[in-house]
C-alpha cells in the first residue's frame, strides 16, 4: 500500500505567503488549478487556505477580496497527515473531519498537500488491479 509521501513525491509544492490578499491567492490557485494552499510565514506553516474558505468566508459574506487579507480568513486549525501514513488512513481522516484537503509533513518540512479527489483516485485504481486478479483467478484453467 502506498504511503503519503510516495503518493506527491516529484509533484510541486503550492503555497502562499501570509499577508497577500484573497484575491491574489484566489487568482495563484485558479492559475495552478489547486483547490487549497499552505499559507507560510517565514516558512513554516500558519493554516491553510481552501476554495470553501473563499465561498463561505469571503463570498458569502461579501467581503473586499483585493482588500481582505488571507491572513484574516484562512482555517489556522490545520490537519496534518505525515509522509508515512497509508492513503486509506488519509481517506478516513478527511471523511471523519470533512476536508478535502490535507498537507503531508515529514517531521517539520511541508512535502505538499493532496486532496480526497487525489486518494479516491488512487483507491478506485488499486481497486480496478484487486478486480483484474481475482477476476484471472476465476478464469484460470490450469489444465488447458
Amino acid at each position: 500500500m502506498k504511503t503519503l509521501g510516495e503518493l506527491i513525491e516529484g509533484k510541486p509544492i503550492f503555497v502562499v505567503e501570509k499577508g497577500l490578499s484573497v484575491r491574489e491567492v484566489a487568482e495563484y490557485m485558479a492559475l495552478n488549478n489547486v483547490g487549497a494552499v499552505p499559507v507560510l510565514e517565514g516558512g513554516i506553516m500558519a493554516g491553510i487556505f481552501s476554495e470553501r474558505d473563499l465561498l463561505v468566508r469571503c463570498v458569502a459574506k461579501d467581503l473586499d477580496l483585493n482588500s481582505t487579507i488571507v491572513d484574516d480568513v484562512m482555517t489556522k486549525k490545520v490537519i496534518l497527515m505525515e509522509s508515512h501514513d497509508t492513503y486509506e488512513d488519509c481517506i478516513n481522516l478527511m471523511r471523519q473531519e470533512g476536508i478535502r484537503h490535507v498537507p503531508v509533513r515529514e517531521g517539520n518540512r511541508l512535502l505538499g498537500v493532496i486532496s480526497l479527489r487525489d486518494l479516491m483516485q488512487l483507491d478506485v485504481e488499486e481497486k480496478e488491479q484487486k478486480i483484474d486478479i481475482l477476476h484471472s483467478y476465476i478464469h484460470y484453467n490450469p489444465k488447458g
